[in-house]
């Protein structure tokens, strides 16, 4: 009986790929590959010039702030002085430049069904919960991995920080401005970016190995070289959310939880400012990543329990 349905099951998938590429019959390793640089060319281009354009209408509006002190007390004050035309071209960019280009990919390419082919279905509570949970089990050892780095090049703390303003709010207002420009909009355009467009195309020839390719590239989407390992890993772990539950919802929650984490722990009101009060943890102890450890991986072995009915031939689904 099982013989007899398959057929109709892939016969009924493959009829989704109409698109241009799909129907040449050429590599999806090669649609993904160039998808993937195409899109980041495009991206990192055009948000450069959006940025360079914003720049310019905003030293027109105004003054540039006091800068004195040291180098490093200079160069933080003007990156605070561009904070928010940062943000700004990060939110417009990830939109235009991320989003829509790997839509429309998708669609000309691959399907014309396009929320199928991205997996933006799908995923139950369960799987959302336990993704996110997994999440915050990691945290712990994905940040200790990265100052471990830190200290063993001896990269002084004063060029750690002057990248931090952008991602600090210092008013509830700022900070819900910060989840939106952080946390939900790279939990959209960069999970189907990433994983509804270049791992899910991956996948149908490579299956369970796409998972760690697209990690990688995640990771060194970021330009972030003291972060590439931690980053790889936060995309593997993605990935392996993406690949087991064939929805994309599970890690967008992910995504969204890793990011918000991120920026709370840089969160400072005029009150907690004042009173001395900092979320952010110069290092994180040891015994916080040994306890962690146990946790994260038995989440993991539930997720993968609870997913086993759809691990099946990604090839086809």
């Amino acid at each position: 009986m099982e013989a007899q349905t398959l057929p109709i099951i892939e016969q009924t998938a493959q009829s989704e790929f109409n698109g241009s590429w799909e129907q040449k019959g050429r590599s999806p390793n090669s649609a993904a590959l160039l998808g993937l640089l195409g899109i980041g060319a495009l991206y990192f281009n055009a948000s450069s010039i959006l940025f360079f354009i914003v720049s310019i209408v905003v030293l027109g509006g105004g003054e540039l702030p006091n800068l004195e002190g040291t180098f490093f007390e200079r160069f933080s004050d003007l990156i605070t002085f561009f904070a928010e035309p940062v943000r700004a071209v990060t939110l417009v960019s990830q939109y235009l430049f991320m989003l829509l280009p790997a839509l429309w990919l998708v669609k000309r390419w691959h399907s014309s069904e396009i929320r199928i082919y991205v997996r933006l279905r799908g995923g139950s509570i369960w799987e959302i919960f336990l993704a996110v949970a997994g999440t915050l089990a990691v945290i712990p050892v994905s940040n200790y991995i990265a100052e471990f780095l830190v200290r063993q090049l001896g990269i002084p703390d004063e060029v750690l920080e002057l990248g931090s303003e952008v991602f600090t709010a210092h008013s509830p207002f700022e900070f819900a401005w910060l989840v939106v420009v952080v946390c939900i909009t790279p939990a959209i355009c960069e999970e189907i970016f990433f994983r509804g467009f270049a791992q899910r195309t991956f996948e149908r020839t490579m299956g369970w190995k796409s998972i760690l390719l697209t990690g990688v590239f995640f990771g060194l989407f970021h330009f972030q070289p003291l972060g590439l390992i931690t980053l790889s890993m936060l995309g593997i772990l993605f990935g392996y959310f993406f690949y087991r539950s064939k929805s994309l919802f599970p890690a967008m929650a992910a995504h969204f939880t890793n990011n918000l984490v991120a920026i709370w722990s840089l969160y400072q009101t005029p009150e907690m400012q004042e009173e001395g009060i900092s979320a952010t943890a110069d290092q994180i102890p040891l015994w916080l990543v040994g306890a962690s450890l146990p946790v994260a991986a038995g989440i993991l072995y539930a997720y993968h329990l609870l997913t086993r009915k759809k691990a099946v031939d990604t090839t086809q689904s």
